[in-house]
């Protein structure tokens, strides 16, 4: 399942990053994590990136394949991800409790039929907002228990409020019980809190962290404090959103 571990792409695009001069920026070691890995990162990083292309060609051969068919001409065709994977701040490869942006902000592109130049949407969207979307494009009503939104430029009419997206990550948490060990994250607009809460490498119980991914994108300003009031309006957003999920398990 390219571009999934263990990275082993095909022999023609090994070493294709070799001395290709990639130097990541050097950032802090997440607190969360039992156990950290900073040797060998730049050199899955790598490995990674060879898988990637590999996933492109064969993407690029599937579409050739369905144009080639003239299945396209009344077909859409999508190609999204379930999550990200990182190569910094100790942790390598899949699976990561943490919440950065290399783990959160998956691609998206959605192949129109008879469109023939491309059209950019720069807004937060989440991975709820596809069976809503693909539901409206077949013409179908999105089903009652969809939790997302059409997606621009399809949605009508134009989105009302400034939205927020939310994600979580609670692989060790009882599927049918409330959370009390999980890493959460909150966007809205420029701003991106990170809360975690129930972890054992935690003294205080719960980390709570805030980055203007606009501005820094690399997310090494921590602002909870500078921006005390942001982050805590952002706070209790999440915690309220936490209440409302938890409580079917109550």
């Amino acid at each position: 399942m390219p571009p999934h571990a263990p990275y082993r792409t095909p022999h023609e695009f090994v070493n294709t990053f070799n001395g290709d001069g990639f130097k990541p920026i050097e950032k802090p070691n997440d607190p969360i994590l039992a156990w950290r890995i900073n040797a060998g990162l730049p050199r899955r990083r790598a490995e990674y990136d060879e898988f990637i292309l590999y996933s492109d060609r064969e993407f690029g051969r599937f579409n050739d394949y369905l144009e080639a068919a003239g299945l396209l001409e009344n077909s859409w065709l999508v190609l999204t991800s379930d999550h990200g994977e990182m190569f910094e701040r100790g942790i390598g490869g899949h699976g990561s409790k943490p919440l950065y942006q290399p783990v959160v902000r998956v691609p998206l592109m959605i192949f129109e039929p008879g469109r023939e130049t491309g059209l950019d949407i720069y807004e937060y969207t989440s991975a709820i907002d596809l069976v809503p979307t693909l539901a409206h494009l077949a013409g179908q009503t999105p089903p009652d228990w969809t939790e997302g939104t059409i997606l621009p430029p399809y949605a009508s009419p134009a989105r009302g409020p400034i939205r927020s997206i939310y994600a979580v990550q609670a692989e060790d948490n009882a599927p049918d019980a409330p959370l009390t060990e999980a890493s959460t994250m909150l966007v809205r607009e420029n701003y991106k809190l990170h809360y975690y809460f129930g972890y054992s490498q935690l003294p205080e119980g719960e980390l709570v962290k805030l980055f203007d991914i606009a501005a820094d994108p690399e997310e090494l300003v921590e602002l909870s404090v500078s921006k005390r009031e942001t982050a805590a309006e952002l706070l209790n957003e999440l915690k309220t959103k936490l209440k409302e999920v938890d409580e079917p398990y109550l």
